[in-house]
């Protein structure tokens, strides 16, 4: 489903966007512009996990956790491994 809404661009970007649908590099401004959101959108979430992640590192109990699940699992990896081999 798609919403129709009215922005306010620099318009030096909106033209460069229309040349590109001109160029045939984009289908459409609307497209171009989603496609470019989306991407920002996935950037900013990967820079949260990646902020989540450097606090769990240095966080005692998260690590704590994870070295006892490392235990939990070290047979079973270690045979694993043997039968990979």
């Amino acid at each position: 489903m798609q919403k129709k809404v009215t922005l306010s661009l620099d318009a030096k970007l909106v033209e460069e966007v229309q040349r590109l649908v001109r160029d045939g590099r984009a289908k459409s401004q609307s497209e171009f512009f989603g496609e470019a959101l989306e991407a920002r959108i996935e950037q900013l979430e990967r820079e949260e996990w990646r902020r989540a992640m450097i606090d769990a590192s240095k966080d005692p109990m998260f690590l704590s956790d994870i070295e006892q699940v490392m235990k939990d699992f070290e047979y079973a990896d270690a045979e694993s491994a043997r039968m990979i081999r």
